[in-house]
C-alpha cells in the first residue's frame, strides 16, 4: 500500500486492538526491547517494552510490525507470529520457525528514541 495509506491502515488495526511494533532492539537473535503502539482511550499510545512483556501480553487481536520499502514509497503491517522453540519463545513475520526474532526490519529503538527527541526539540529564534 501507499505510504500515505499507512496511518489510515494503523488507525484500523489500532482500534480493532492489535499492538504495532515500530522499532526493536535484537541482539544475537534475541530481542531486548520493543516499541509499540497501542490504542487508550481512543488514542494511539506508545510505550518501551521487553519481549516478556509481549510474550506475556500478546493480544489475540494481533500484533504487526511496520515494514516499509526499501524506496520509502510504500509499505504494510506484517503481521507477527509467536511460537515457542526449544528454549524460548520466538517472534516472526516471516512464516518461518527459525528460532531468533524478526521483525521486518523496523529500526532500532534507540533511533526511533532519537528521532522522538528530535521532534520534541524547543529551538531558539534566530
Amino acid at each position: 500500500m501507499k505510504k500515505s495509506q499507512l496511518p489510515e491502515k494503523a488507525a484500523e488495526l489500532l482500534e480493532n486492538g492489535s499492538v504495532l511494533i515500530t522499532g526493536a532492539d535484537v541482539k544475537d537473535g534475541v530481542v531486548e526491547r520493543i516499541q509499540v503502539y497501542f490504542a487508550d482511550d481512543g488514542e494511539a499510545v506508545m510505550d518501551i517494552i521487553s519481549k516478556d512483556d509481549l510474550v506475556q501480553n500478546f493480544p489475540e487481536e494481533g500484533v504487526f510490525a511496520l515494514y516499509t520499502a526499501e524506496n520509502g514509497m510504500s509499505g504494510e503491517f506484517k503481521q507477527v507470529e509467536m511460537f515457542e522453540g526449544q528454549e524460548d519463545m520466538y517472534f516472526r513475520t516471516d512464516n518461518t520457525k527459525t528460532e531468533c526474532d524478526e521483525f521486518a526490519g523496523v529500526p532500532t529503538v534507540s533511533f526511533m528514541e532519537t528521532v522522538e527527541n528530535i521532534c520534541s526539540l524547543k529551538l531558539k529564534k534566530a
